[in-house]
Formats: structure tokens, C-alpha cells, sequence
């Protein structure tokens, strides 16, 4: 599957972990940028991954509305491994 990774500047091990999830692409977008709110979502993004401390608004919402043209879930979260781990369980 191929995450798309929404927020933060460093991702530190969280990288790691999806990947001994089964996560076989990670995307990461850093969330802060002016761009970034005007993006099209990657092919093939199995899920998403929102840092809610590390975004702009503006890109949030863009991202929500294509995921949910999409059925694409969305998981957000505060950018620690241990949230992370909690929410990406199921």
C-alpha cells in the first residue's frame, strides 16, 4: 500500500514503523507550504496520514475533499509514534 504522509517537517522513525506495517511507498508532503494546497493527490494512495500540529488549513481541506471523492481513509493524528501506532491499528 502507498501512504501518503500529510504534515511535519522530519518524520523521524515513523517512516519505520509504517514500513514494518506493510506500507510499501511512503509519499510526505510537509504540509506548510503555499503549494501544497493546490496539489493533486498521487495514483494510488491507500491511505492518509494528517499531522494536525504540522499542516495549513488550506491543504487540509484540500486533501479532505479529494480523499473523499476518492474513499480514500484518512488518519490523523499528532506527529508521535505512539498516536500513530493507536490510530493505524485497524
Amino acid at each position: 500500500m502507498t501512504v501518503l504522509l500529510l504534515g511535519a517537517d522530519r518524520l523521524g522513525n515513523i517512516c519505520d514503523k509504517l514500513q514494518l506495517e506493510g506500507t510499501e511507498k511512503i509519499i510526505h508532503w510537509s504540509g506548510r507550504c503555499s503549494s501544497c494546497k493546490h496539489r493533486c493527490l498521487p495514483k494510488n494512495i491507500g491511505k492518509i496520514i494528517i499531522f494536525c500540529d504540522f499542516i495549513n488549513h488550506p491543504t487540509m481541506e484540500n486533501v479532505k475533499k479529494q480523499a473523499k471523492k476518492n474513499n480514500i481513509p484518512i488518519v490523523y493524528c499528532k506527529r508521535s509514534l505512539a498516536n500513530l501506532s493507536v490510530l493505524t491499528a485497524n
